[in-house]
């Protein structure tokens, strides 16, 4: 599935308003051909924060299973966040 590692690359390095890193991530999916919008769910999951990053875990219809996991940390004031990890869930 290259058009997911290509979206994983692209949504590696996003930084925007902290209010919208849900909807940057669905856009770049939407762009790059993994899901349409209604098959996009992005959730929160405060139990696998660590070292100051929120973690996000988004689902795709498509898949049966959590499609990636993304790391975010907000900058000062919390105006920005910025990716700094994300992943390929493989269960």
């Amino acid at each position: 599935m290259d058009n997911m590692k290509d979206a994983i690359d692209r949504i590696q390095g996003l930084e925007c308003p902290t209010g919208e890193l849900e909807n940057r991530v669905s856009q770049i999916l939407e762009a790059y051909k993994v899901a349409n919008k209604g098959d996009i769910s992005i959730n929160r999951e405060e139990r696998m924060d660590g070292n100051g990053a929120e973690a996000y875990s988004v689902e795709l219809r498509n898949f049966d299973k959590d499609a990636m996991t993304i790391l975010a940390i907000s900058g000062p004031e919390d105006y920005v966040a910025k990716v700094v990890d994300v992943y390929q869930n493989n269960n």
